[in-house]
C-alpha cells in the first residue's frame, strides 16, 4: 500500500458514541494497525492511576521511533520520537478500562489523564484524535472507506481545528 493512495477522512466526538469509538479502534486492529501512542500526565506518586496505567503497558512497549503526530509545537515537530506500544486486544482493553467514555475521553485533571491517541500501521499514521478539539483523522484505502461506509461509521471531509 502506497501512502499516497490513502484517503484522509475526519470524524468528530459529537458523531460517535463511546462504543462506536472503541469499534473504530478494533476496526483499525482488524485492518493491520500494529502500534499506538497516547499522551499522558504521569503523577510522581507511585501507585497513582497514571503511573499504574503506563506500568501495565510495559509488556507491550516497543522502541521509541519517529512517528507522525497530529499536534506539535512547531511544523518541524509533527514527526518526532514517539513512545510506542503494540496494538493488541489486551492493550485496547486496558485503554478502554481507563477511558470509559471512548477514545476522546481524557479525564482532564483526573488520574490517569490520557489524550491524543494515535494508531499506526507498519510505521505509518492510520488514525488519531486531538482530544481537546473533539476531532479525529483516519487514513484509509478506498476499499477500507467502503467498509467503513458499509458498517455506518460517520466520517466527514473535515472537522474544525483538525487537519492532516
Amino acid at each position: 500500500m502506497n501512502s499516497s493512495d490513502l484517503i484522509v477522512r475526519y470524524f468528530a466526538k459529537s458523531d460517535l458514541t463511546p462504543d462506536q469509538s472503541w469499534q473504530l479502534l478494533n476496526w483499525c486492529l482488524d485492518h493491520r494497525a500494529d502500534e499506538f501512542t497516547i499522551n499522558g500526565i504521569v503523577a510522581d506518586a507511585e501507585g497513582s492511576g497514571s503511573a499504574a496505567f503506563f506500568a501495565a503497558l510495559v509488556p507491550y512497549e516497543r522502541e521509541e521511533a519517529a512517528r507522525r503526530r497530529l499536534s506539535a509545537a512547531t511544523v518541524d515537530e509533527f514527526v518526532r520520537p514517539t513512545p510506542l506500544w503494540a496494538l493488541r486486544p489486551e492493550t485496547i482493553a486496558h485503554l478502554r478500562s481507563s477511558m470509559p467514555d471512548g477514545i476522546f475521553d481524557y479525564n482532564a485533571g483526573g488520574d490517569p489523564w490520557l489524550e491524543d491517541l494515535a494508531v499506526y500501521r507498519r510505521g505509518e499514521f492510520m488514525m488519531g484524535v486531538i482530544t481537546h478539539e473533539d476531532g479525529g483523522v483516519l487514513r484509509v484505502t478506498s476499499d477500507e472507506l467502503m467498509d467503513l461506509d458499509r458498517i455506518g461509521f460517520p466520517h466527514k471531509d473535515e472537522v474544525p481545528w483538525v487537519g492532516y
